[in-house]
């Protein structure tokens, strides 16, 4: 053993202990610091608290937390319905002027189509003359009239169901 530190030279061990327990120490100290934050954090969690009243916090959290879930699935419900009353409204519309006569200017008659999402609804036409206002129903089922639609009908209908 001797010779190891003859070969060595004692001072390159006794630097390299020194570097050894310098290093520990550092080690030490990081160690104390993470421990002190630690420390400050569990006391401040539980600062000002007994176990008792800790315990009534995080069950009236609970309880707050179960409220938020029950209104949440009641909005949910309402959601629902409000999307199934709105697939019957009409959410699809369209105008068309144009001159029904040639005697008239200013394309003062009108198509008007009102179509919910699956394309049930109504057409209205109405044509004015310069003696009179001429206004029609057409009830839609699924893109389709039972009675014949005219040209400007036939066009406000296929332009409302590709919207």
């Amino acid at each position: 053993m001797t010779d190891f530190f003859n070969s060595v030279g004692m001072e390159y061990v006794v630097i390299g202990l020194a570097a050894a327990l310098l290093l520990a120490l550092i080690l030490v100290i990081v160690a104390l610091v993470k421990v002190w934050k630690l420390k400050k954090r569990y006391e401040k969690f539980l600062s000002g608290k007994d176990g008792k009243s800790l315990e009534e916090s995080i069950v009236k959290r609970f309880d707050k937390l179960n409220e938020i879930i029950v209104e949440q699935d009641f909005l949910e419900q309402e959601i629902q319905r409000i999307d199934e009353e709105h697939k019957s409204s009409f959410s699809k519309m369209e105008v068309y002027k144009y001159n029904a006569f040639s005697d008239m200017g200013g394309e003062t008659s009108f198509v008007i189509a009102l179509l919910d999402h699956n394309n049930n609804g109504t057409l209205l036409n109405g044509m004015s003359s310069q003696n009179a206002t001429y206004v029609y129903a057409k009830e839609i089922r699924n893109g389709a009239s039972k009675v014949a639609l005219s040209n400007e009908e036939k066009l406000t209908l296929e332009k409302c169901i590709n919207k």
